[in-house]
């Protein structure tokens, strides 16, 4: 499938569509997804195969949206451990990179703080943390939202490399970066909902978040990409 032209052209971004409609698809097969929730647990136990994982529950949505067979043994695919793997080097990599500036500010704090300088008071110390918290802050939101389509395309639409994937998701997702922040967190929150029923309705909400999560990759990543192909 070909992503250029919507990372030229844009998209819509409909976040109330997309629980709409993640919610229908969990309706479809609620003991399915729930078995499946309870598979991926077992399975991240596995070293480096969590995202995996989940991957493969992102292929499970897509056969019970499109009304396909789904096998308990689905979430155990391992067809895209490699490319997960080196996902994971990558992201390390980037991380370890990225950060080297934002821990650069720190320097300057701490000299102060080891120095006896009359001058360094307290308000001056905490507001040279404050300003390293909100540049951490500030990199780890641009970087979520950098990776938010990176999983799909390798799972549901077989990019096979990982810095395409990688670079495809960042052009994709920056066009609408504040709405996919918005969407993300709202998708933790449901995902979260289920710790109020002592616990148990995680095994609800988990697999209800990743459908709302398949529902937006399905309309920006297929439909609203074969739509602008069309025009």
């Amino acid at each position: 499938m070909n992503f250029d032209l919507i990372t030229s052209k844009g998209y819509n971004f409909n976040i109330g569509k997309y629980i709409s409609e993640g919610f229908e698809i969990f309706k479809k097969d609620i003991g399915g997804f729930i078995l499946a929730t309870l598979l991926s647990i077992v399975m991240s136990i596995i070293p480096f195969c969590g995202i995996l994982a989940i991957g493969n529950f992102y292929k499970i949505c897509k056969k019970v949206d499109r009304g396909e067979k789904v096998q308990a043994g689905d979430i155990f695919d391992f067809t895209d451990f490699v490319v997960y793997l080196k996902l994971l080097v990558l992201v390390f990599i980037i991380i370890m990179i990225l950060m080297i500036p934002i821990q650069i500010t720190l320097i300057p704090i701490f000299i102060a703080a080891s120095q006896d300088n009359e001058h360094i008071d307290a308000a001056t110390l905490f507001g040279g943390m404050g300003i390293w918290f909100f540049l951490y802050i500030l990199f780890l939101t641009a970087f979520s939202v950098s990776l938010f389509f990176v999983q799909p395309l390798i799972s549901l639409y077989r990019v096979q490399s990982v810095r395409q994937a990688y670079s495809l998701s960042w052009k994709i997702a920056k066009k609408n970066f504040l709405l996919i922040f918005l969407f993300t967190i709202i998708v933790s929150i449901i995902s979260q909902l289920g710790i109020i029923a002592c616990g148990i309705g995680l095994f609800f909400t988990i697999p209800l978040g990743i459908c709302i999560r398949y529902a937006a990759y399905k309309d920006v990543l297929e439909t609203q990409n074969q739509k602008i192909s069309y025009e």
